[in-house]
């Protein structure tokens, strides 16, 4: 029996388009299948949040089904879609062949040219496996997190060797909300060795045949590129499904900046990015250079544009209410104009702004609400600042595409003179370990101080900044998630009182 698992990418709540979609590989002349694979939520997309619960997206997912139906004929199609199951809604999925529509909710065994297929939501390790079962589809929608896919393919090889059968999987791709969805395809036969691995973050179909015998292969993807790939496949996605396919955001001369350059100019093409030199009074000429420096190895559009006489007009303009206004207030001024400026180019190009700001920026509020923290997408949102000098190290192993110098000059907003991050903070090797420790470990501000042998004070600073800075937090863009625990994972209230 040959089997295709398809990497399938879809719209989420487009029942009819996905379902279009699906026609077209039932009807495509090659490669030829007995069973056409597609994951969980392949006809109504994922994530779908509230729409979940919409009682009105299952008369269009029973549409959908019943127009696929009509189209399988030799080929039998297994997809994940949405359903209602005692009243509440379900992920569910539907066998189809020659016309019926066989529904399937958690696990089923069916009969199919002489083999019994056990198709089963969810991954290996969750479902018990059929005893009677020739061979074991699991169907999922599970998204990416860095370093995961490695896992989850020995989860497979084990289960497979555990039950002694063949297994497959077949994992949804997408970007959608934040969330990226690997795509990945793979099989592994019943003494666990793996027999076909596709390629992840991918549109493809991957041929599975039973009768044939397979040497076994393996997975080799070092964490960095496969985390690279993940955040380019996620951009260029969300970019798309959002009806653009351009963007626009400001080009400092900083590491995070430059990182967003290299994932953009990997998703979209170095014509479709268009990077904006903002200097003020206070930017140096070396930030200027190195920005230069990159676009050009890049091959991304870099203009320029100087927000020094905004500045000036308005503060002149305010000057009847405060004369001479705070550092502050005209760093924040600087940052919003800057925004203001990128904006007005993102309507110009129909191109999406997006932010530069990291994890480690966001978790202590380290960015200006309603300026640089501007955009619909925070690309590396989901990176602490030492992971982003790290996989900048790694896209320069096959020779420069970061300028050293941005690697190596200190990190700095460049909104007053002379400024440096570590003017307020601590260095970031320093600070991502109290981060990671306190909002992915539990561990208290004694504790951490305890384990890294910091100042109390130190910590307590730091962990004072992350709790204030829900409230700017809560107004920013979605960041491409590729952890454990991104900051959408769980809504913190804004009005609080925690006791370090």
């Amino acid at each position: 029996m040959k089997i295709n698992l398809v990497s399938f990418n879809p719209l989420p709540a487009d029942m009819s388009g996905n379902a279009a979609r699906v026609l077209e590989l039932l009807r495509a002349p090659a490669p030829k299948a007995d069973l056409l694979v597609l994951p969980e939520a392949a006809l109504c997309g994922c994530p779908l949040f509230d729409l979940f619960d919409d009682k009105r997206l299952t008369p269009q997912n029973t549409a959908a089904l019943k127009a696929l139906a009509k189209e399988t004929k030799e080929t039998a199609l297994v997809l994940g879609y949405m359903d209602r199951q005692d009243g509440d809604s379900a992920t569910a999925a539907a066998f189809i062949y020659k016309g019926k529509i066989s529904k399937i909710f958690d696990t089923e065994t069916v009969t199919f040219k002489g083999s019994r297929i056990q198709f089963a939501l969810g991954a290996p390790g969750e479902i018990q496996p059929d005893p009677d079962a020739d061979l074991v589809v699991f169907l999922m929608a599970r998204p990416y997190l860095k370093g995961n896919i490695a896992p989850r393919l020995d989860l497979l090889k084990k289960t497979a060797k555990k039950y002694a059968r063949p297994m497959l999987l077949c994992n949804l791709l997408g970007g959608g909300d934040g969330m990226i969805f690997d795509g990945l395809t793979a099989a592994a036969d019943r003494k666990g060795a793996l027999t076909l691995i596709g390629e992840p973050f991918r549109e493809q179909v991957l041929s599975y045949d039973t009768d044939e015998k397979y040497e076994p292969v393996a997975y080799k993807k070092p964490v960095q590129e496969e985390l690279i790939d993940a955040l380019a496949f996620g951009l260029r996605d969300y970019v798309h499904k959002s009806g653009m396919d351009k963007v626009v955001f400001g080009l400092s001369g900083g590491i995070d900046s430059a990182f967003t350059a290299a994932l953009a100019a990997k998703a979209l093409g170095g014509e479709s990015v268009y990077c904006v030199s903002l200097p003020s009074y206070c930017t140096s000429d070396l930030s200027k250079t190195l920005a230069g420096q990159l676009a050009r190895r890049l091959g991304v559009n870099l203009e320029e544009v100087g927000v020094v006489p905004a500045l000036a007009s308005v503060k002149e303009a305010m000057s009847h209410i405060v004369s001479h206004p705070k550092d502050s207030t005209e760093q924040e001024l600087q940052s919003r104009l800057r925004t203001t400026v990128l904006g007005a180019l993102a309507s110009e190009y129909k191109a999406m702004l997006i932010s530069t700001d990291d994890k480690s920026e966001c978790a202590v509020g380290s960015f200006v609400l309603y300026g640089d923290a501007g955009g619909s997408l925070q690309p590396i949102g989901d990176l602490y600042k030492s992971e982003i000098y790290e996989l900048a190290e790694y896209i320069n192993q096959k020779g420069e595409i970061i300028p050293r110098g941005i690697i190596e000059r200190a990190p700095t907003s460049e909104l007053s003179p002379n400024q440096k991050d570590e003017d307020h903070l601590p260095p970031y090797a320093v600070l991502d370990k109290i981060l990671c420790a306190y909002l992915e470990n539990g561990m208290t501000a004694a504790d951490i101080a305890q384990k890294f042998r910091l100042k109390s004070a130190v910590v307590q600073d730091v962990l004072a900044r992350v709790n204030q800075a829900d409230l700017k937090r809560r107004q920013t863009a979605p960041a491409l998630q590729v952890s454990a625990h991104p900051f959408a994972s769980v809504l913190r209230p804004i009005i609080k009182k925690i006791n370090l």
